[in-house]
């Protein structure tokens, strides 16, 4: 009875250990534990986030934005996006399928041309598993020349069924103790089907 214990111990750590050690699990700061939840209509995915924060819709109901910056008015210094999509050519004989490592690269094809990131570094790329799906996590530091800052990005790309899923971090480098425990508690209240009554 001792072996099969000690063996499910084992098995837990191996399937559990890569999510735990790729996002912090500490609680978010006093500023943000006032919670809502929401619910995408169009894809039925939800999460909560912080109350305080602004939030909007972003490609065409398809995402929804959190962000917050030091004061009432000022910029966002931290922001929080979660999306679903469908590849460019998602129907017919020749539909794409989802590579997620293409979708990363195009990312950060993206981040360098219209965010002009310089000094970009991967400080941590790895393969898991978010409920029952391929996942790609990456955690990224790049310098913004226009704001004269450096930023900390955390990006979280999924494959449900042949949608990508982006759940995605972007904050000020210097305020990444406040942001990063929140957005591991949007990862972990994130489901892909949320009924109605949500």
């Amino acid at each position: 009875m001792r072996i099969v214990a000690c063996w499910c111990a084992v098995l837990c750590f191996v399937v559990l250990c890569p999510v735990a050690l790729a996002f912090k699990t500490s609680s978010p700061p006093k500023e943000d534990r006032a919670w809502k939840s929401y619910r995408n209509s169009q894809w039925g995915y939800c999460f909560s986030y912080p109350a305080r924060w602004l939030k909007g819709e972003a490609f065409e109901g398809a995402g929804f934005v959190v962000s917050i910056g030091e004061k009432k008015f000022s910029g966002a210094v931290g922001e929080i996006d979660v999306t679903a999509l469908l590849p460019a050519a998602a129907v017919g004989p020749r539909a794409e399928t989802i590579d997620l490592g293409q979708d990363l690269q195009a990312h950060f094809d993206g981040l360098k041309r219209f965010v002009r990131a310089e000094r970009v570094e991967t400080l941590d790329q790895r393969r898991m598993n978010l409920l029952g799906s391929a996942a790609l996590f990456t955690k990224t530091r790049y310098y913004d020349p226009q704001e004269r800052a450096t930023w900390l990005e955390e990006l979280l790309l999924v494959n449900r069924n042949n949608a990508l899923f982006r759940l995605e971090l972007e904050c000020r480098a210097d305020h990444s103790d406040r942001f990063e425990p929140v957005f591991s508690r949007v990862i972990e209240t994130f489901r892909f089907d949320c009924s109605r009554s949500r």
